[in-house]
């Protein structure tokens, strides 16, 4: 009944990211069967079209250093259409292998796929939101929005837009436009209801050694976009919410001292102040 088709990459301790999906598969299950399929960069994508996008350097859409090389979002969509084309289910899933959920975020996302099953809608995009005043968001539908989230996507299969459609308008557009999942994602469905759905879905920045609380994991992915000054500049609100949050004002996390800068710098996060890596 429900395919869910991973893509991408394999990134950080698989154990504990099993664990943690498990919790939403768990859920999942309680609707129907459910079908899990890895379609991984490499063995995964035996059955795949050749692809037709630059894929830059590896982990060019994810690793901060090489964050705008490549063609990153044609790539993602690119393997989301033939995850879809090798699978069948009427419902489909798309998860990311660095996918961290809270329990608030699988509430919300059997709601979603509820209403999908039930005819309410027919695709929801999941993702989170840290600038433009949505730090902390734990449940908001956006019926307008500029671009999608892509952390998760939940569609009934025949809502989208075949291969050939979607790949024909990916090369009709610019090249920067290929670079960002949000804008590509957009494409696979022409369909007037759907929309983008913000909750607290986290993406997994460290290799931990043990199964961490969801305080570090949000501290760990706000952290991870203050690579550079417009990046801490543009996370202060988010980092702010961080520190106040009062629900996890007394749970213990990792706080780094110091973030390296992508020009030679390291910025000392207690003050923000900028200084020269040592030689």
């Amino acid at each position: 009944m429900i395919d869910v088709v991973y893509t991408g990459d394999i990134r950080h301790n698989q154990k504990l990211k099993n664990k943690n999906h498990n919790l939403l598969l768990k859920e999942l299950r309680k609707l129907g069967e459910v079908k899990v399929s890895e379609f991984y960069n490499g063995k995964g994508e035996n059955l795949f079209t050749d692809c037709p996008f630059n894929r830059g350097g590896r982990d060019a859409y994810w690793h901060p250093d090489n964050l705008r090389r490549g063609q990153g979002g044609g790539v993602q969509v690119w393997q989301y259409l033939n995850a879809i084309r090798l699978t069948n289910n009427p419902y489909v899933i798309r998860l990311r292998n660095d996918n961290w959920f809270t329990d608030s975020s699988i509430k919300v996302i059997i709601k979603e796929l509820k209403q999908i099953i039930n005819g309410e809608h027919d695709l929801s995009y999941f993702g989170s939101n840290w600038l433009e005043g949505n730090m902390g968001t734990e449940y908001q539908v956006m019926k307008k929005y500029k671009g999608v989230e892509d952390f998760v996507i939940a569609a009934k299969r025949e809502a989208l837009n075949s291969y050939d459609e979607v790949m024909a308008k990916l090369k009709s557009i610019g090249v920067n436009h290929l670079r960002s999942g949000n804008k590509c994602f957009g494409f696979i469905s022409n369909s007037k209801k759907k929309h983008k759905v913000l909750c607290r879905i986290y993406l997994t920045r460290q290799t931990y050694e043990d199964y961490p609380n969801e305080k570090q994991v949000c501290y760990d992915y706000l952290i991870s976009y203050c690579t550079s000054r417009d990046g801490i500049d543009k996370m202060k609100p988010a980092l702010e919410w961080f520190e106040n949050y009062k629900p996890w004002k007394n749970i213990d996390y990792h706080k780094r001292e110091f973030m390296d800068l992508r020009n030679g710098y390291t910025m000392k996060l207690d003050n923000m102040v900028r200084h020269r890596k040592s030689t």
